[in-house]
Parts: structure tokens; sequence; C-alpha cells
């Protein structure tokens, strides 16, 4: 027989081996646990992830079938026959300038210590086409900027009818566009011109109106507009003018770079916005294109006014019965 001593010990041997495999076993049964509650809520954050993008990926093809419908019912418009694909501005009566729609007074502007506009005073009226005219540096282009509020103005005083705002802001009042600008290079015309419909909020009627019947820009809505020509660039921009519902437009330089064809064409479609009550500001170079299309005209040399009125008004003060724009000018800045 085993003696009794060597019996307790295999027993207690036993007992130990049996508590060891008993921690083992638990020790793996809970990790093995874990490991799977980890692949359960991977497994959950995938399906959640799945859940999110698959409902991403519908908004987006609700989207595109939006924007489809959009194009199609745009394409439709454009492949319907027009009689006259290009038209200009229909002879009207003039509009007469009707209340001051803004004023300023007392204008200067510095920048690094240089006077770049002193004691700028003017008005500018309802339904008129007001001229900013001067040469290169004469401070057109920052007048127009401080107008838009785009520069501080040193001094003076803008109002907004017969109010002075304190903080002047012409959002509503004022539509600026200026020279040069080339929005959104890489996307197709249509697409910008559908983005600007949309943002300003244009009946269809209206916008096909304006992109169809008054800009003639048919034939350039598939291409890109960085790759459009100087006219039609300034037709698109023109286009934005008309969508925008603010009733003063300042345009700068919007005969740059066309050809005689060009800006007759131009001249139209600017009449044909002060016939439908618009009122334009213009920044002009060429003095023979301020005289054919400004009802009155604002004369800048040097950052200083020389004078201010229709052409006639403009001969008196320069002691002139008959002569050009040219001849006032000279006249005036002379003195």
């Amino acid at each position: 027989m085993v003696p009794e001593t060597l019996a307790r010990d295999l027993i207690t041997e036993l007992i130990v081996y049996l508590r060891q495999r008993q921690a083992d076993t638990r020790s793996l049964v809970t990790r093995q646990t874990c490991a799977a509650q980890a692949r359960a809520r991977a497994v959950e954050d995938r399906f959640a992830n799945c859940s999110v993008r698959l409902d991403r990926l519908e908004a987006r093809l609700d989207r595109y079938a939006g924007q489809v419908r959009e194009l199609r019912a745009i394409t439709q418009m454009l492949r319907a026959p027009h009689s006259h694909p290009t038209r200009r501005a229909p002879p009207e009566e003039p509009v007469k300038p009707g209340r001051v729609l803004m004023r300023v007074e007392n204008l200067a502007k510095e920048i690094g210590g240089a006077d770049i506009l002193t004691d700028i005073n003017f008005e500018i009226f309802e339904h008129e086409i007001l001229g900013l005219i001067g040469p290169n540096g004469a401070g057109k282009t920052t007048l127009m900027e401080c107008l838009a509020n785009l520069r501080p103005r040193t001094s003076g005083t803008f109002y907004d009818g017969d109010e002075a705002p304190a903080e002047w802001n012409p959002r509503s009042l004022m539509f600026y566009l200026p020279n040069g600008m080339a929005p959104y290079p890489e996307l197709y015309t249509i697409e910008v011109l559908t983005l600007f419909g949309k943002l300003f909020e244009i009946e269809p009627r209206q916008w096909e109106r304006i992109i169809v019947d008054e800009l003639a820009l048919v034939p350039v809505l598939q291409k890109k507009v960085g790759t459009l020509s100087k006219g039609n660039l300034q037709r698109l921009l023109i286009a934005f003018a008309l969508m925008s519902p603010q009733p003063l437009l300042a345009l700068d330089e919007p005969f740059d770079g066309l050809d005689l064809h060009q800006t007759q064409a131009m001249m139209d479609i600017l009449r044909g916005l002060r016939a439908q009550k618009r009122t334009l500001l213009l920044c002009i170079h060429q003095l023979n294109d301020a005289e054919r299309i400004c009802d009155r005209l604002l004369l800048l040399s040097g950052g200083r006014m020389v004078g201010i009125g229709t052409l006639d008004e403009l001969r008196a003060q320069a002691g002139l019965s008959q002569g050009s724009l040219e001849d006032v000018f000279l006249t005036l800045t002379s003195r």
C-alpha cells in the first residue's frame, strides 16, 4: 500500500493542477469572450458606417437626379427654335431720371499717405447712366470700390436715398462688377449661370429670357468660363447683373477689350437695362464710348472732380459752345 504521506502529496498536487487548469480555462474563456465582443462591436460599427454611407449615397443620387432633370429641361429649352437668337434693345422713350438713389459728400481716400481721392461730391439718380470718366490713375476704380465698401474711405459720407447710415453696407442697394473677373473658370458656362440663377432665385422664364434672348449666350453654354472670349465673358458678367435684384449696377470698364461690334452690342444691352428702370454707374476709360452711352458724366483727374453733368452742361462749364467730350475734358483738366 502507498504510504499515507505520499497519497496526501499526490492529492495535493492533483488539486493544484486542477485549479491551475481551471484558472487557465477561465482566462481562455474570458479572452475569447472579449475577442468575440470586440468582433461583434466591429461588425456593428461597420454596419453603422455602411448605413451612413448608404444614406449619403442615396442623398447624392437624389441630388444628381434633380440636376439631371434641370439639365434635361434646360437642354429641351435650348433645342427649341428661337426666331431671334440675338436682338438689339428695342427703341424706347428715354427713361427720365428719378429721385436721388445715392449721394456722396466730401469723399476722400488716402493710401500710403498719398491722396487717391479728394473732395468728391455727386449724386446718382434713379434710371440714369452715370459715367465715371478719367485716364488711368484718376481714381475711378478706387471710387467704385469705396462705394461698394471693398475699400474703407478715409473720410466722407454716403447716403442711401435721404439716409446716411452710420455703417455703410450697400449690399441691398448696389451690385458691383469689377473689371477682369472670371468666376469659376474651370466650370462650364451653363453651370455658372444655373448657380447664379438659383442664388438670385430667378424664375425659369426670366432666366431663359436673359440667357437666350437678351445676351445670346446659347452658343457658349457648353464652354468653360476660362476659355470664353473677352466679349462673351463680358456678356456672362452682365448676366449676373441682370439677375441681381439691386437697383444700382456698378460696372468697371464694361467695354474693355471689346471690338466695335461687341461694344455696340454691349451698349444696346446697357440701354435695355436703363429701359427696365435700372440705374447704372459705369467706369469708362474711352471718352467716345462714354459720350455715346452716358446720360451724365463725372470727370476725374488726379483723384479730383473736374466736372459733372450732361455733355451740354459740361460744355457750359468748359466755356465751349460745341465740342466732343474729349474737347471738354482737355479744357477742364488744363485749368
